[in-house]
């Protein structure tokens, strides 16, 4: 999940049926109508239309989309329903972590655009989608959404999100289904569990977050601010790099706390607070991983010397706002925005007034211990993760949980995979979801980053395939050495 979490009438992608899929016959043995993407055939394309408002019919319907990849037609093993991260993710985008691995070789893959992303009808908040240059903007666009949505705003909780899963369960013809997930695909998967056991065997749960959160783990993420020092060490010992990660860490968040680096550059002014560091350390490495360790160190060494050319170069590189992010239908900020404001635990009600929500949230942090974020202050934590970004979303009209009050997991079967370097979603949250599924196998990946099917095809997928088939983790060697 972003941590910039981003960014109706409903918003329809422009011709989203017709763009599903090409001209074609159905395939397999199914009730559904399917035909080759037009896009990639050796997926089949579909779609299921279902009421956007379960309880008020009358409200319309909207478009579900998925995509199926068919398994060899000797086999008969249960398919994998997969849900993509975010929220605001396409499902589309995430289809090539499966192909091609031993959980594609003897089962169906049906991978599921969220309702409002991807070929489900994506929300388009332009105020958000367009990008935003600060908070001030951000707030009113969170509320413009909002109102954009209207009474539509509570309809893209997770919750809603597992009841269209299981309406695509049900246009294909299947009983019984496995289910993977990944980082903010995992609170739809719980959903899933918690309303639908009958038709689930087992899940798999990769870079996870807890859904019902009344410590609230997720919602102030601290423990992602207690894994950089880790992980940044973790990288350094493993690359063999000199210096002292941690230390490097605390001495930066303490300069640019104290003195944040300013610098007017032609037109552009840039600005490295603690914010900005936060946010350079945990996104500034190649293909979305925390800064490499030996630049941490760098850094730390120039501006120990008075020299902070390196910083500014990587907050250039590495801006915390907030850029246009292009199409809707690939990544949807709206989305974004409405999912998480209807999942997440908070620390206000949801039908209070938005003064009184404010107040509370004040309140919440100024109770918080002045050590809850380190290495980092609280109010830099904060301001970088946006606890507070839900302030102005509505009221809801009708609220579905995504895990309904006292529903109970435990005996739900399921193996849980951490990348021992994810920075987005790290060990420390992932962690907290045994208390959700205290029966299931923790499998720490060596290496991988977020999420652990993307950083190691060589070993999570014949890992997770195993449990499905068996209901037991068995050899999980592969896991503990780095690729």
């Amino acid at each position: 999940m972003s941590s910039r979490r981003g960014r109706a009438c409903l918003a329809a992608v422009a011709g989203a049926i017709a763009v599903l899929c090409s001209v074609g016959a159905a395939s397999g043995p199914t009730r559904a109508k399917l035909a080759p993407c037009s896009f990639d055939t050796t997926w089949l394309c579909g779609y299921v239309r279902v009421p956007v408002d379960r309880a008020g019919p009358q409200r319309g319907t909207i478009v579900v989309a998925y995509y199926v990849l068919r398994h060899h037609p000797d086999t008969n093993e249960l398919p994998v329903f997969v849900t993509p991260g975010g929220p605001g993710e396409s499902g589309w985008d995430i289809h090539g972590f499966f192909e091609g691995t031993a959980l594609a070789a003897h089962r169906d893959i049906v991978v599921v655009d969220p309702r409002g992303s991807g070929r489900s009808q994506a929300i388009d908040c332009p105020d958000l989608q367009n990008g935003w240059h600060d908070d001030a903007q951000f707030r009113t666009a969170v509320a413009a959404c909002g109102r954009q949505l209207g009474p539509l705003a509570d309809r893209y909780g997770s919750g809603d999100v597992a009841m269209d899963v299981d309406a695509v369960r049900q246009m294909l013809g299947y009983d019984t289904i496995d289910y993977y997930a990944f980082s903010y695909g995992t609170v739809a998967e719980q959903a899933y569990a918690a309303r639908f056991p009958q038709h689930l065997h087992a899940l798999a749960i990769d870079a996870g977050m807890p859904v019902t959160d009344p410590g609230h783990v997720w919602t102030w993420s601290f423990g992602v601010a207690h894994a950089l020092p880790r992980i940044g060490a973790l990288l350094c010992r493993r690359a063999h790099c000199t210096g002292n990660v941690p230390q490097a860490i605390a001495y930066l968040a303490a300069q640019v706390r104290a003195h944040p680096i300013v610098r007017q550059l032609g037109a552009a002014r840039v600005v490295v607070d603690e914010p900005e560091l936060i946010n350079i350390l945990r996104f500034g490495g190649d293909q979305g991983r925390m800064l490499e360790p030996q630049t941490i160190v760098a850094a730390a060494a120039s501006l120990l010397h008075g020299h902070s050319g390196l910083l500014v170069n990587l907050g250039i590189a590495h801006p915390l706002c907030c850029d246009d992010q292009g199409s809707a239908a690939h990544f949807s900020q709206g989305d974004n925005l409405a999912a998480f404001c209807n999942d997440v635990d908070f620390v206000w009600d949801r039908s209070d007034a938005i003064p009184i929500r404010r107040l509370k949230y004040d309140a919440a942090v100024a109770a918080l211990p002045k050590s809850a974020a380190g290495p980092f202050s609280v109010a830099a934590w904060n301001a970088f993760n946006q606890t507070d970004l839900c302030l102005d979303w509505p009221r809801p009209q009708r609220f579905e949980p995504a895990v309904p009050r006292g529903a109970n997991l435990a005996s739900v079967r399921a193996i849980i995979f951490s990348g021992d370097v994810d920075a987005i979603v790290p060990t420390e949250i992932t962690r907290q979801l045994l208390k959700v599924f205290p029966h299931a196998t923790f499998v720490n990946v060596a290496g991988a980053a977020h999420p652990a099917i993307g950083w190691r095809r060589d070993c999570v997928p014949a890992i997770a395939v195993h449990f499905f088939d068996t209901l037991e983790a068995g050899d999980t060697r592969c896991a503990a050495k780095p690729a």
